[in-house]
């Protein structure tokens, strides 16, 4: 049976910051040596110097690019003397891209918008939320009225425990295609105090009021910094995980694995001039661990909400 890789650390050949980061921390068997020791689980960093018999400070300086790229986070714990440092590695798979995700065939178009994070057109949200932009906060946290400033559009990074934000996408111009898949790819994770890698949380997507499926995050991440989050923003939520959201003729899918048998003709796509895109965490759902969803600015991918929809002509 095929083995599902439930961590993949996607880069795209277009984002030169990251493919480079990835590239260059993969460019060295020592570190290629780290991370084939860490294939059971995390390490101490005087374990992995001792093991391939490399001085210690070698080894952080190459645990350092590798956290730079993404690929593993390093936590303090308490030891006898001290605290020592523990290197946990964060994906079971890096996927390099050339063309970027969801290029169809020759034999069909796409088209790609890059939807800002602040650019919902509703929501419902509670008390425990905030907004960034790259210069700061907006507004004030732990004020939902904040989501309505119009300073929004500028948002990076997003949170709130429970509710939703819907987005609005034109579709009109393809009435008279066929549409043969649609996708939406986005960076999110769990929403936790400062932040928790243990912080389970049901985030649900819905397309035209069709629930697509519930993922389950593991957690709020920060042990380490998001590749594009901005330094001055240290101590909370760094990245999240990128997810691609899929409806297709034959069903719908998450990160390419089936997750419902809804598919695009559920949707009415022809019936509508716009794409109504929702995704939330509900009041009453058994891991309600909040979102914290990633935009352009901040966290690993350095991109708003990307939906593209594939056509024939």
């Amino acid at each position: 049976m095929e083995k599902k890789f439930n961590k993949i650390l996607r880069v795209d050949l277009k984002d030169d910051a990251a493919s480079e980061a990835v590239i260059k921390a993969l460019n060295c068997k020592t570190r290629r040596d780290i991370l084939r020791l860490m294939a059971d689980g995390s390490m101490g960093i005087w374990e992995i110097a001792k093991a391939l018999n490399v001085p210690l400070s070698s080894i952080s300086e190459h645990v350092g690019i590798l956290v730079k790229a993404g690929i593993v986070s390093v936590v303090r714990k308490a030891a006898d003397r001290g605290s020592s440092k523990i290197i946990s590695r964060q994906y079971e798979r890096i996927e390099i891209n050339i063309v970027p995700d969801g290029i169809p065939t020759a034999h069909s178009a796409c088209h790609t918008q890059e939807i800002p994070i602040g650019s919902y057109t509703n929501f419902s949200i509670k008390q425990y939320c905030g907004m960034l932009a790259e210069q700061g906060y907006i507004g004030d946290r732990d004020d939902p009225t904040t989501f309505y400033s119009p300073l929004r559009s500028t948002a990076g990074l997003l949170w709130f425990d429970c509710g939703y934000l819907e987005y609005r996408i034109p579709i009109k111009h393809f009435s008279q295609k066929k549409i043969t898949s649609l996708a939406f790819s986005l960076e999110l994770c769990s929403e936790a105090p400062a932040y928790n890698e243990n912080w389970p949380s049901d985030i649900y997507f819905e397309v035209n009021g069709k629930r697509i499926c519930t993922y389950t995050c593991p957690g709020d991440f920060g042990a380490r910094p998001g590749i594009h989050t901005p330094k001055w923003w240290r101590g909370g939520t760094q990245y999240g995980l990128t997810k691609k959201l899929e409806i297709k003729e034959n069903g719908s899918f998450l990160d390419e694995v089936r997750v419902s048998d809804i598919t695009l003709s559920d949707l009415s796509l022809s019936d509508k001039p716009t794409l109504c895109f929702r995704l939330g965490v509900d009041e009453n759902a058994k891991n309600r661990g909040g979102i914290n969803l990633f935009g352009k600015g901040f966290g690993d991918h350095g991109e708003h909400i990307i939906c593209t929809i594939f056509y024939k002509e």
